[in-house]
């Protein structure tokens, strides 16, 4: 389970954010003022570290996890006579404590249980950041889609999926191996949008980054999503 987004926010680092303030502040408030005891204190303390070590690392695995791919790429896919990519070095890091199961359920139960607490008041609430609150929409300058490309097909071909965020169109563009700016591609509203690929080299397979962005009018909006690597064939 996840807690209320009326409070808990939506994000890795700022759930990491608002752990560690939860965990400061109820360090403080928790035994003196709302009557918990020191070992739910210490829970909470243990389930912050916990977390926090796995939205610090999460990173750092998310790049090794695109670095062996690119070296899976570059070594499978590379020209013969090329010098071999070095293999990038794997994260050696590991928790420092071990905790069961179920942070955010054990979260959820003590926030029920903090807000029907005899001294608890809104002034608490706010300290600990669990004062409900309607989610605030995305603003447009901060929309960034997320795309996923489906395998190749012939004649340089495949299909990309956009989520639109409540965008009507969206564009596609793909930038070639050894080039530095973005071309526009394809221009859609609905999903999957075809792409179509000009081979640098007819009968050879074309490997491109591709991205989208949303459109609002025909005018770009927010962020270009992340940029995924195909390789079109034939």
């Amino acid at each position: 389970m996840i807690p209320s987004r009326k409070y808990f926010p939506q994000s890795l680092q700022d759930r990491a954010a608002w752990m560690a303030n939860f965990n400061a502040q109820f360090a403080t408030v928790g035994v003196a003022v709302l009557g918990f005891t020191a070992a739910t204190v210490t829970e909470v303390a243990n389930d912050n570290e916990s977390f926090q070590f796995l939205a610090s690392n999460t990173g750092a695995i998310d790049s090794f996890v695109d670095a062996v791919r690119q070296f899976r790429i570059f070594l499978t896919e590379g020209n013969i006579g090329e010098p071999n990519p070095d293999y990038p070095t794997n994260p050696t890091a590991v928790p420092s404590i071990d905790v069961p199961t179920g942070i955010f359920e054990r979260l959820d139960d003590l926030v029920k249980r903090i807000r029907v607490a005899p001294n608890y008041t809104p002034e608490i609430g706010a300290l600990l950041g669990i004062i409900g609150s309607t989610p605030l929409p995305t603003p447009p300058e901060d929309l960034k889609p997320v795309i996923k490309a489906s395998e190749s097909m012939a004649g340089y071909k495949f299909n990309v999926n956009v989520t639109r965020l409540g965008m009507t169109a969206f564009k596609v563009q793909v930038q070639k191996s050894g080039e530095a700016t973005w071309t526009d591609s394809t221009f859609a509203t609905n999903n999957p949008a075809q792409v179509v690929v000009s081979p640098t080299v007819p009968g050879q397979p074309e490997r491109v980054l591709v991205r989208a962005w949303l459109l609002d009018k025909n005018e770009e909006v927010g962020l270009p999503s992340d940029p995924t690597y195909v390789t079109a064939n034939p």
